[in-house]
């Protein structure tokens, strides 16, 4: 009876000690790490979860750009902190495809990174300068077939979401384009604009306001649905390549060594910002479509994700290719 009553005391204890810990946090600055350039996607949705999390929290939160190797170094830096919460990283489908496309990774994405909180999902938009001759995914699949190798496409980097999102494309169309990786997804973006390269499936975020401003022309969303803010554009399964589905996702994530009730913590104040409505608008407004997930939920879409695009990319012949 002694030993029932000591353990449940401990339990309590535990249980007061975590209440206190979530009081308090933060007490200091919260660094969310972007693995990729300042004015991409990623660094786009990041700005504007940091900006409302801290407007929830009453604290601060400092971006931290750390591109390289396709997320790899900004996602590495997050694993090596302290699990305190005070470190997170902001990443997109992108960290599902790494475990695959490299021979070895300085961390283990199962075990060493923690999933937080899902912030939203968007699809993806098949972007062209205006001046290109294609109209249509249909048209850049002829072309692609008639002239192989020559039509070149942009990505944020060698295994970005941008990159797959044209592997999947060119594996089901039968169809190889000539691959011109960025530093990232603004640069890559740019040089679609100033036709150094031919096009580009951009995540929405990187790509809506040109696509309204008229510098890209949309030839199709990747989703296979269209988009509610870019209604007139036709998917492109519509246009040219039936089956063809991708849909991006952006989330939060902690260190592996993060306490599962810290986790449950952070997970509550990420859902409830991303249940504001300001948020909501302000992510819709970029093409993202909010959406929140327990950690769970969360943490088995990016397991169930790993093992998914590990089949795409094997059959696409990158698997190990880093």
């Amino acid at each position: 009876m002694r030993s029932l009553t000591r353990l449940l005391t401990f339990i309590l204890a535990l249980g007061c000690a975590a209440a206190a810990r979530a009081e308090k946090y933060p007490e200091r600055p919260i660094r969310l790490i972007v693995p990729f350039a300042a004015g991409g996607t990623v660094d786009i949705v990041a700005r504007i979860v940091g900006a409302k999390l801290a407007d929830i929290t009453g604290g601060k939160v400092l971006i931290d750009n750390r591109a390289g190797a396709g997320g790899v170094i900004g996602t590495e830096m997050m694993t090596q902190a302290p699990g305190d919460g005070y470190t997170l990283l902001i990443h997109s489908t992108a960290i599902t495809y790494d475990p695959a496309l490299h021979d070895k990774l300085p961390y283990d994405t199962v075990k060493d990174v923690a999933p937080v909180a899902m912030v939203g999902i968007t699809p993806n938009v098949m972007v062209v300068a205006p001046a290109f001759p294609a109209r249509s995914a249909h048209d850049l699949i002829r072309m692609a077939r008639q002239e192989p190798g020559r039509i070149t496409f942009a990505s944020g980097g060698f295994g970005s979401a941008s990159h797959l999102a044209v592997a999947l494309f060119g594996q089901l169309a039968g169809v190889k384009f000539n691959h011109v990786p960025y530093k990232g997804a603004a640069p890559a973006l740019a040089d679609v604009v100033a036709e150094h390269v031919n096009f580009m499936i951009a995540t929405m975020p990187g790509a809506i306001q040109q696509v309204r401003s008229g510098s890209l022309r949309a030839l199709g969303v990747s989703s296979a649905a269209r988009s509610s803010e870019l209604p007139d554009v036709p998917t492109i399964a519509e246009t040219g390549l039936p089956g063809y589905d991708y849909i991006a996702w952006f989330g939060v994530f902690a260190p592996g060594t993060t306490p599962p009730d810290l986790v449950a913590h952070l997970n509550t104040l990420l859902r409830q910002a991303i249940d504001a409505s300001d948020m909501r608008d302000k992510l819709r407004g970029q093409g993202v479509e909010p959406q929140s997930l327990s950690a769970n939920e969360f943490r088995h879409k990016v397991k169930s994700e790993i093992e998914r695009w590990g089949v795409v990319i094997e059959k696409s012949g990158l698997k190990g290719s880093l």
